[in-house]
């Protein structure tokens, strides 16, 4: 029994005198919601406990190369592929925008394979975009000269959302010899994703003093 199935009870409106019945229906209403409650508060005490509770969380994942037309232009990271997903869906043309039902803090853990086709140096630029506005000092920059290399790209971050918020994972290089590349299934390996993203939904925003993103 989760949370969700536990609801207060309708109880009875009092009259203007006693009514011996009507007690024993306040009562039993108010001794079946607190059975429940108890049921369920005992479940999550148990090492399963977590099982009764619903909360957002997401995977996403593409196997495609994904490449720059153009240097230094900006580029979203796509993942047309869906794990599984809960209280929040991915949209946009390029399924890049990650929309999130409820407000709260969220957790973006994102991977990469960045593959290097030549030996001169070259860097890319990965960034958060919210609601198609930059997050100011998001970026990180990645470098590799080697031909024929690959690069892993592993990203952390929790961020602030609002109910119908999305979260892009943007990005760009200086020389388009730089892509994500996914490699497809060969025995006995299973294939690699050229990126993946889990999101986790952390905590509602109540007490939380977050500051404008500059």
């Amino acid at each position: 029994m989760g949370f969700y199935k536990v609801r207060a009870p309708n109880l009875p409106i009092s009259r203007p005198t006693y009514d011996h019945q009507q007690q024993e229906q306040f009562a039993n209403a108010l001794r079946l919601y607190f059975n429940r409650l108890d049921s369920t508060l005992a479940e999550l005490a148990d090492p399963l406990g977590a099982a009764s509770l619903n909360r957002p969380t997401a995977l996403y994942y593409s196997t495609t190369d994904q490449t720059a037309g153009n240097t230094d232009e900006a580029y979203p990271v796509e993942f047309e592929n869906t794990y599984f997903e809960n209280g929040m869906t991915i949209n946009g043309n390029t399924d890049s925008e990650i929309t999130v039902d409820r407000p709260g803090i969220y957790n973006f853990q994102f991977s990469g394979q960045l593959f290097s086709n030549s030996s001169s140096p070259k860097t890319a630029q990965i960034w958060i975009r919210r609601n198609d506005i930059d997050i100011g000092y998001s970026a990180h920059a990645y470098t590799d000269d080697a031909n024929g290399a690959y690069l892993e790209v592993n990203w952390n971050f929790n961020i602030d959302l609002q109910a119908g918020d999305y979260i892009e994972i943007m990005w760009a290089t200086t020389n388009t010899d730089l892509s994500f590349e996914s490699v497809a299934p060969s025995a006995p390996y299973p294939g690699i994703p050229s990126v993946v993203m889990a999101v986790n939904f952390v905590s509602n925003l109540e007490g939380f003093s977050i500051a404008t993103a500059p």
